[in-house]
C-alpha cells in the first residue's frame, strides 16, 4: 500500500507502508479483531501478524485455543505460558496438555493499526 508524501524540495514521493512495517515477506498478514482483546484492541482494530518471528518474553501472540482466536502475551520469566490481556489472572501454563488442534500459535503481532475515525482511539490512555 502506498500513500503520497511531500518530502524535501516539494517533490511528491510515495510512502510504502509495507517497507515501514517491514512486512515484505509473503507470510505476513492482517487480522481484523472481531471483538475486544484487551490493551485497546477493539473490534475493527487491525493486527499485522508475522508467523516467521521467533516469539520472546513480552511479545503479543495471536493464538487459537480450542478454536477461539485471541491475543495473548507470552510470559517466559518466573512462570512460562500465555497471559490474557483482559484478565491478568487468566494464565495458561505451558505444562498444560494441549494437542496440535487445541493450541495453534498464528504468529507474533508486530503492529496494531487503529481506526482513528470511530472514536475508539484514545490518545491519552493513562489520564
Amino acid at each position: 500500500m502506498t500513500l503520497s508524501s511531500v518530502e524535501n524540495e516539494g517533490v511528491l514521493r510515495p510512502i510504502d507502508l509495507n517497507k515501514i512495517c517491514n512486512c515484505t515477506g509473503k507470510s505476513s498478514r492482517l487480522y481484523t479483531a472481531d471483538r475486544y482483546h484487551g490493551m485497546q484492541i477493539n473490534s475493527g482494530t487491525m493486527l499485522l501478524i508475522d508467523p516467521t518471528i521467533k516469539p520472546v518474553d513480552g511479545h503479543l501472540l495471536l493464538a487459537q485455543i480450542y478454536g477461539e482466536v485471541r491475543v495473548w502475551r507470552l510470559v517466559t520469566i518466573l512462570r512460562q505460558g500465555l497471559e490474557s490481556l483482559i484478565d491478568k489472572n487468566e494464565f495458561i501454563e505451558f505444562g498444560d496438555s494441549f494437542s496440535d488442534e487445541d493450541l495453534v500459535i498464528e504468529g507474533v503481532v508486530t503492529h496494531i493499526i487503529y481506526d482513528a475515525r470511530n472514536n475508539v482511539f484514545d490518545d491519552m490512555p493513562c489520564i
